[in-house]
């Protein structure tokens, strides 16, 4: 009893530094030792699970990325298999005598098969390949003197179509792994005439890449009888042996002194990481010592840390809390904590500097929303302009050669103009006088570059020419009723009336006109990636909403084989920059 009394009285005239201390320490180390107890028979697992879950996610991304590519090169292949005008202009080609016009045809293959490979990243060496007469044709790259159709290993078959490798490049100059695809082009010409194309990703840099947790990690891919065709270990898992005596259908397991891992995908061949068990032991081992250390840790910091709360907190953590509430209130101002401690010194610093940096990003946030609709704005015009330059250049680059200078000139001047006033050069903002010369110019352009027999009526009043419009909203329009309404004659209409709010300019061609079905799909984002339609009409849409937040609208009109309306509302008399 008297042993109880004097540790009452000792515990009771601990000061509230060494109390503070005590129950911090015990409230800190008793759980943590259960937690270590516990997590030392768990660990392992979770550990072992975690490491699973890393090679399963690796395998999934480099079977994604193989399948991708493979999925880009026969998709290539089939767009090059299916075009008609390829297929005619390869077997005029093949047909024809040398001659200068040969020669030129050559030149047009080869510049629409790039056409169509250069706009694929994943794409590398293509060539055409007649196998009877043994010689290759329209190669995109360098090829080597040993050129080889078909290479080994044989990774996917399909009909008229087989995919190979990895294997070492076909390209001059590159001892790179890639794949292959060949395909047996479906054209009627006496000899088999086959398309060949690797993909432009190096296996061993791109594909199979390290994996950032797993340092030590090595990479087969099999077949679909389930043969090794790539390996980084050949010693222990040499080419063309299979990868099991039998069929295995587990995920994982040990082999030759490996962990492995295996991937399948639904085509069937598959992707095996193996990792060394003394590696793959060191490797949970370090990630337990780690745990242990920062149980360590853990103990000291709470020790110190309970040796520190000795001084008085609670008023200045109240008045703390108090102006963090005044802050969610939106009151960023306000400064109510007075306190010398040291640390709540610190602590008030960057707490006031963090309520300083909020209200600068809430401004920035702002401005950022504001600019927002800019930069889809010039994104879409940057999608617009490239591909219309680049038709321009090719058609004054024929007159040049055709010695046609008066019309090269002519073409030239009026491209400057437009390009000149398309760029932005004299700002966002425009009147319909030069909005209408600016269409002008551009209907001129296509005249050169077509011949078509189109007619334009323009109808405006002469007191809205110098209205203020948004610069390039008109050209769009037209050039969607060009391209996707009108055939090889036709006439386009541009009428812009007004009343007391707003001016109204209505954009008419007799076309073959779109269904609602067509119209709706004219504005969705996905669907103008795919085909290039509406991309102008978008462009227009974000522009004037950017412009007059919503109190301008664009509007289309259509039905099959009836022509096509599309209305502008803009508000009249607005200035803007």
């Amino acid at each position: 009893m008297k042993r109880l009394n004097k540790l009452r009285n000792d515990l009771q005239s601990l000061s509230l530094k060494s109390r503070i201390a005590i129950l911090f320490a015990i409230s800190t180390f008793i759980p943590l030792m259960f937690t270590v107890l516990f997590s030392y028979h768990t660990m392992s697992t979770i550990l072992t699970n975690k490491l699973h879950t890393n090679f399963n996610s690796n395998l999934h991304q480099i079977s994604l990325t193989i399948e991708n590519t493979i999925n880009d090169m026969n998709y290539v292949s089939q767009q090059i298999d299916f075009s008609e005008n390829i297929q005619f202009r390869l077997k005029t080609y093949l047909k024809m005598e040398d001659s200068l016009e040969k020669t030129r045809l050559y030149e047009d293959i080869k510049n629409e098969l790039n056409l169509i490979t250069f706009s694929n990243p994943n794409i590398g060496l293509s060539l055409i390949y007649v196998e009877k007469e043994n010689k290759y044709l329209f190669n995109s790259h360098g090829v080597k003197d040993e050129f080889h159709l078909r290479n080994q290993p044989l990774f996917i078959k399909g009909y008229k179509i087989d995919n190979f490798g990895p294997h070492v490049s076909m390209e001059r100059y590159n001892d790179k792994y890639v794949l292959s695809t060949v395909r047996q082009l479906d054209m009627d010409y006496e000899n088999h005439v086959y398309l060949y194309m690797e993909s432009n990703l190096d296996l061993t840099r791109n594909i199979v890449e390290k994996d950032n947790v797993l340092n030590h990690t090595s990479y087969l891919l099999l077949n679909k009888q389930n043969e090794v065709i790539y390996s980084e270990e050949q010693e222990e898992f040499p080419l063309q042996t299979p990868f099991f005596r039998e069929e295995h259908l587990d995920e994982d397991g040990t082999r030759n002194g490996y962990y492995w891992f295996k991937q399948t995908t639904d085509r069937g061949w598959s992707v095996v990481s193996l990792i060394s068990i003394a590696q793959y032991k060191q490797e949970i081992n370090q990630w337990m010592i780690l745990m242990l250390y920062m149980a360590i840790l853990f103990v000291l910091v709470s020790l110190i840390v309970g040796l520190l709360l000795w001084k008085t907190f609670y008023r200045p953590l109240h008045q703390l809390n108090s102006e963090i509430k005044l802050m969610s209130n939106h009151n960023f101002a306000s400064e109510v904590v007075s306190t010398k401690i040291p640390e709540f010194v610190d602590l008030l610093s960057h707490f006031r500097k963090m309520k300083k940096q909020i209200t600068n990003l809430i401004q920035a946030i702002e401005q950022k929303e504001r600019n927002r609709a800019d930069l889809e704005v010039e994104k879409l015009l940057h999608q617009i302009n490239p591909h219309f330059l680049m038709n321009t250049l090719d058609t004054a680059r024929w007159l040049a050669v055709a010695g046609n200078k008066e019309e090269v000139t002519h073409l030239l001047t009026a491209l400057n103009k437009l390009l000149y006033y398309n760029m932005g050069k004299l700002g966002n903002s425009s009147t319909l006088n030069q909005e209408i010369d600016s269409v002008k110019q551009y209907l001129e352009l296509q005249q050169i570059r077509y011949d078509f027999d189109y007619k334009i009526e323009l109808f405006i009043a002469d007191s809205l020419l110098e209205s203020s419009v948004p610069r390039f909203i008109l050209q769009p329009i037209v050039e969607n009723s060009i391209y996707h309404g009108l055939e090889d004659d036709g006439s386009i209409r541009i009428a812009i009336t007004n009343d007391p709010h707003n001016m109204m300019i209505k954009v008419s061609d007799n076309g073959r006109g779109m269904s609602e079905e067509d119209i709706q799909r004219v504005w969705q984002k996905d669907q103008q990636k795919e085909k290039g339609m509406g991309i102008g009409l978008h462009y227009v849409k974000q522009i004037l909403d950017r412009t007059y937040e919503g109190r301008a609208s664009i509007d289309i009109f259509s039905s099959t084989n009836d022509g096509t309306d599309v209305v502008l509302t803009i508000p009249i008399g607005e200035e803007f920059s």
